[in-house]
């Protein structure tokens, strides 16, 4: 595949396979980097874990998703992969065919990649305080846990979540 190529779903099971063990790493090097004091590198793996998830369930509902079929083009082409522009969208669409709070979640992740980028500073950043920030890390990291136990990876997911209790703000 050429530079800028977008791919294309073949094979679309292990597709979705090949995301949730990308989700599952992004989500175990989140919880290392936090445990180590990185929150920020910390924030943009728990994103990336979100993206990953994000595509998981789209990619599980493409037939779902579209409403016309400009928007089963862009899916088709584009929107399995979750892009950063369309992630708003995608929480969207995923809540209008029945998953819940994935428009919440999606917020979070995206507060938390600003912050992974910009830091703590005012007006860059919707955190004033580093600890405010790593508690909001926490809350994703669960969430995205528990979307992943959903999806048949209990025991990783199970695994992350106790992990992420040891870990002291």
């Amino acid at each position: 595949m050429g530079e800028g190529t977008v791919p294309q779903i073949k094979d679309l099971h292990n597709y979705i396979n090949f995301k949730l063990e990308e989700a599952i790493v992004e989500l175990n090097l989140a919880t290392e980097l936090l445990q180590r004091g990185y929150s920020r590198n910390a924030s943009q793996k728990a994103f990336m874990a979100w993206k990953a998830v994000a595509s998981v369930l789209v990619s599980i509902n493409l037939d779902k998703m579209p409403k016309d079929e400009k928007e089963k083009k862009w899916y088709n082409k584009i929107g399995f992969l979750a892009p950063t522009t369309g992630l708003n969208g995608i929480a969207r669409r995923l809540e209008e065919i029945g998953y819940n709070d994935l428009i919440g979640i999606n917020s979070l992740a995206l507060k938390l990649h600003r912050y992974a980028y910009n830091g703590i500073y005012r007006g860059a950043s919707d955190y004033a305080d580093r600890k405010d920030a790593i508690e909001d890390l926490k809350v994703l990291i669960k969430k995205i846990s528990e979307i992943i136990m959903t999806l048949g990876k209990d025991k990783e997911a199970k695994e992350i979540i106790v992990r992420l209790e040891t870990i002291q703000s």
